[in-house]
C-alpha cells in the first residue's frame, strides 16, 4: 500500500410519465443481500489517517481498511480480481484532482460502509484524461454495495456520481448525490432496500445499461426514500423497473420512469 473537486445542474421541470403500462403488487427482491453486504462493524479493519497520504492511496490486497481524515488523491483500488475490499468511511473526504475520488479498478467486489454518526465527502473535478473508463466520482469495475448509517456527499463535476461496472446495491445510509452525468449508475442492475438517497444531475437519477436473462438491467426500490431531479429521466432501467414498500419523489425534463421492460409500482409509493 503506498501514499502516494463542482457545478450544479440545471434540471427542468416535471414530466409525467406517460404512455407506460405500470402493473401493481409485484414482488421481486431479486437482489437479495449477503452477510458480507450487510456487514457495517469495522471490527479489525486497518484504520489509514488520509491527512498523511501526500500523493492518493493504493490498496492492493483485499480486507477491511478505515479511512478518515482530508486528502486532494484519489484512493486507488487494485487488488486481485478474487479479492474483496470493504472500505469503512468514518469522517473522509478525499477530493481528486483528475479521475475519480475512488476508483475500484480490480476486485471482487466493493463494499463501503458508512460510519454511523460521521460525515462523508467525495469530490472529483472536469479532468478524466487517462480515466476514460471509469467515468464516475466513486467507480467501482465490479459488484458495489453502499451500507451504514452515515451520510455520503458526492460531486461530480465531469460525468456519473456513483457507477459500478457490475450491480449496485444500496441498503442504507443518507446519500447525497449532485452530478455531471447520471447520478447513480449500476450498468447490471440497482437496488435500493434501506436509506435516503438524494440525487441532481444533469442526466439520469437512476440508470442501469445492460438487459439480459433477468435480474440484469433491472431497478428495484424497495424501501427507503428516493429523491431525483434529473435533466434528462428520472429513472431509466434497460429492463424492469420494480418500485415497492419506499417513498420516491422525481423532478425530471425527459420520463420519470422510464424502462424497456415493465413497470411495476405500488400504490401511494410516488410522490
Amino acid at each position: 500500500m503506498v501514499c502516494a473537486s463542482l457545478l450544479l445542474c440545471a434540471c427542468g421541470e416535471a414530466v409525467p410519465d406517460e404512455g407506460a403500462a405500470v402493473e401493481s403488487g409485484a414482488e421481486s427482491e431479486l437482489f437479495p443481500a449477503t452477510r458480507q453486504d450487510q456487514k457495517t462493524d469495522a471490527g479489525d479493519a486497518q484504520e489509514i489517517d488520509l491527512d498523511a497520504c501526500e500523493e492518493g492511496l493504493t490498496i492492493t490486497e483485499g480486507g477491511e481498511y478505515l479511512l478518515y481524515g482530508s486528502m486532494e488523491g484519489q484512493v486507488m483500488i487494485d487488488a486481485e480480481e478474487d479479492e474483496l475490499v470493504h472500505l469503512y468511511l468514518s469522517g473522509a473526504e478525499i477530493a481528486s484532482p483528475a479521475g475519480p475520488a475512488i476508483s475500484a479498478v480490480s476486485v471482487s467486489k466493493l463494499i463501503v460502509t458508512l460510519v454511523s454518526g460521521t460525515e462523508n465527502v467525495l469530490s472529483d473535478t472536469p479532468d478524466y484524461t487517462g480515466y476514460e473508463e471509469t467515468e464516475g466520482c466513486l467507480y467501482s469495475g465490479a459488484d458495489l454495495t453502499i451500507n451504514g448509517e452515515g451520510a455520503l456527499f458526492v460531486y461530480s463535476y465531469h460525468e456519473d456520481g456513483i457507477r459500478s461496472k457490475d450491480r449496485l446495491k444500496i441498503l442504507g445510509g443518507q446519500i447525497d448525490v449532485q452530478a455531471k452525468g447520471d447520478g447513480v449508475r449500476g450498468n447490471d442492475g440497482i437496488a435500493i432496500c434501506q436509506g435516503n438517497v438524494r440525487i441532481q444531475c444533469e442526466d439520469n437519477g437512476l440508470r442501469t445499461v445492460n438487459y439480459g436473462v433477468s435480474p440484469r438491467g433491472v431497478v428495484e426500490i424497495s424501501g427507503g426514500t428516493v429523491q431525483v431531479t434529473a435533466g434528462r429521466n428520472g429513472i431509466s432501467a434497460a429492463s424492469d423497473l420494480y418500485i415497492r414498500d419506499c417513498s420516491v419523489s422525481v423532478y425530471s425534463v425527459e420520463e420519470m420512469f422510464q424502462a424497456e421492460g415493465t413497470k411495476y409500482i405500488d400504490e401511494g409509493c410516488v410522490e
